[in-house]
Order: structure tokens, then sequence, then C-alpha cells
């Protein structure tokens, strides 16, 4: 009996370490795997991030592009405008020119006509009432020197007409190459602007891996946060600008107060506020409130003010990224900066990691 009990013991003993065995290994596979899925969406994530912060930089760099060709485009409308006006004034000219001639040939054939006809005041009177041979050598001579005279007029205006058309021919062959450079300019903003909706696209795709990866990730948003505090108590105490007080007045809480107002106002290439910004159009607007006049594109506001250091930013800085800057924004503190991003996007507080962070200058 004492043996039959140890036996079915021991087997009931092999039967339930052996199901244990067969429990533990299947969960132990699960939470490897599980635990294999979280790294693989946590670098999938961050890879999407990466290609997401990559494509928008060269996004902000296409604007900066096509910010310079519509600015060549506009110069060289201005320049063909130029060159077709002075085109008018030169046909002025040459009508002007051709109508000397007409006239000062008109004379010389009535000239040239009188010394063959009889009547008053005629060449052939002239020399007919010459009084002897020596009187008619000096009268034929006058007449010759009369003709001459006629005859270096008509080649002196010939010789302005001809000046007046070549002044016209120059001025086609340049309107022509103005043209052709517009029309380059425009083939190259065309294709510009179809490679940056290419680049939205993909930026658009990119955003929605993130969320499919990771609904909320955001690794700075306690930057954000923090930074979003800072300036509503920024707000709250800067004091109020007074126009009348001059640049001098300004501080870097009234800048940052004012820029805050922007949040949210959407980006637009070109759009020198107050409905719509691109970086530096948003930079310039702000900084023209407080009397501080700052030139329009962000590679030349990178040239004004005084050089800062990164650890010595103060909030109001000017902050640009690449350089040549193709893109510029306002310090705001705890790392973080205001900025109008990119074509679809609003204006917005971003944290200052972006690896082509080129400097930062102060200009109050």
């Amino acid at each position: 009996m004492n043996k039959r009990l140890v036996s079915i013991i021991t087997a009931l003993t092999i039967v339930a370490t052996f199901n244990v065995s067969v429990l533990a290994e299947p969960l132990s596979e699960k939470i490897k795997i599980q635990q294999q899925k979280i790294q693989e969406n946590t670098k999938s994530l961050k890879d999407a991030q990466k290609k997401r912060e990559d494509l928008e930089v060269t996004v902000e760099k296409m604007d900066n592009q096509i910010e310079g060709l519509m600015k060549n485009i506009n110069d060289t409308k201005k320049n063909i405008k130029k060159t077709q006006n002075d085109i008018k004034v030169v046909e002025k000219d040459i009508e002007k020119a051709e109508n000397n001639i007409k006239t000062e040939q008109d004379l010389f054939n009535k000239r040239v006509r009188a010394m063959y006809v009889s009547g008053a005041g005629s060449y052939l009177d002239i020399i007919l009432e010459a009084k002897g041979l020596s009187d008619l050598i000096s009268k034929v001579e006058a007449v010759k020197k009369v003709i001459e005279f006629d005859n270096k007029i008509i080649a002196d205006l010939n010789g302005k007409k001809q000046d007046i058309e070549k002044k016209k021919e120059i001025l086609n062959n340049q309107n022509n190459k103005l043209l052709a450079l517009k029309a380059d300019n425009e083939k190259k903003l065309a294709e510009m602007n179809n490679k940056r909706k290419e680049q939205y696209n993909l930026v658009a795709e990119l955003e929605r891996q993130e969320k499919m990866y990771a609904s909320k990730i955001n690794e700075s948003q306690s930057y954000i946060n923090s930074a979003m505090a800072q300036i509503n108590s920024i707000r709250k105490s800067a004091p109020k600008y007074t126009p009348s007080r001059g640049s001098a007045s300004i501080s870097s809480n009234s800048i940052v107060a004012y820029a805050s107002n922007f949040l949210g106002t959407p980006y637009e290439w070109g759009g020198n506020g107050p409905s719509t910004f691109d970086c530096s159009g948003y930079v310039k607007y702000v900084y023209e409130h407080f009397g501080v006049s700052l030139p329009r594109v962000a590679e030349d506001q990178q040239n004004v003010g005084s050089s800062v250091s990164r650890d010595e930013l103060q909030p109001g800085d000017l902050v640009f990224f690449g350089y040549p800057a193709h893109h510029v924004g306002i310090y705001v503190g705890d790392n973080c900066y205001m900025h109008a991003p990119k074509t679809g996007d609003v204006i917005k507080i971003s944290p200052l990691t972006r690896s082509d962070y080129s400097g930062a200058r102060r200009v109050r």
C-alpha cells in the first residue's frame, strides 16, 4: 500500500513538474517577444523622428531657396520693366532722328534742285550773276561748301541714328537675356515647389508613422512645458512697451512676451505678419514693434548685432540654423525657442536640440 502511494505521488510530481515547465516556457517566450517588440518600436520611433527632423530641415532650406528665387524673379521683373521703358525712349529718339534726317534731306534736295532751275535765290542765279572768272570761282566754291555742309549734317544725323539703333539693339539683347533669366528662375521655382511638396508629404507620412509607434512620445515635452510656464510668467510680469521711450526700453521679457502673442499663427513663405509669417518675417516683425529694424532674410539677420555664445543665451536673442542661415528663431529660455518652422506648420516653441544650430546674435 505504501509503495503504491509513493508511486502515485511520484507520478503526480513528475506530471506537475512537466506541466510547470511546459507552461513556464511559453510565458517566458512571450515576455521576450514583447520586450523585443518594445525595443523595435522604440528604435523605429527614434528613426522616424530623426528622418522627420532631417526632412523638416530640408524643407526649411527649400523655403529659404524659394525666398531667394522669388527675390531674383522680382528683381528681374523690375529690370525688365526698366529695360522695356528704356527701349521705348530709344524708339522715340530713333523716330526723332529719322524726322531730323528727313527734314535736312528735304532742304538739301531743294537746294540741289535750285542749281538747275532759274529763279531768285537759286544756286544757278548765283553762278550766272558772277562778275568775272574770279567771282565765278568764288561763288562756285561757296556753293560747294554749302553742299558739303548739308552732306555733313545729314551724315552726322545718320551717325546719331545708327548709334541710337545700336543702343536699342543692346537693350533688346539685354531684355531677351532678362526674360530668359526670369523664365529659368520661374522653372527652378516650380521645380523647387514640387520638391518641397514631395518632402512635405514625406514629413506627413513620418508623422503618421510616429503616431503609429507611439501616440504621444516627446522627449522634449517637459522642456516645452517648462518654457511655456516661463513665458506665461514673463507675460504677466513684463512691462508694457512704450514706443516713445525708444529702443533703450527693450527687455528680454518684453520681447518674449510680445513674440508669444503669435503662437499658433500659420507659416507662409514671404509672410510679413501679422496673419501669416515665415521665419525671418516673424523675427523682423517682432523687433520692429520695439523700433529695431532688421534685414528681411535670415542670412542677413545673422550678421547684425553681437555674437552670443550658447551658454550665455538670454530670452529674446536670435538663434540661427545653418551657415549661411536658412532658419531663425527667438530664444525663450529653458533651452527652447519660438519660431515659424516650415510650410504647413505654425509658430510654436521647440527645444534647441537641432544639430544644425549655428549660433546666436543679440540685437537689442
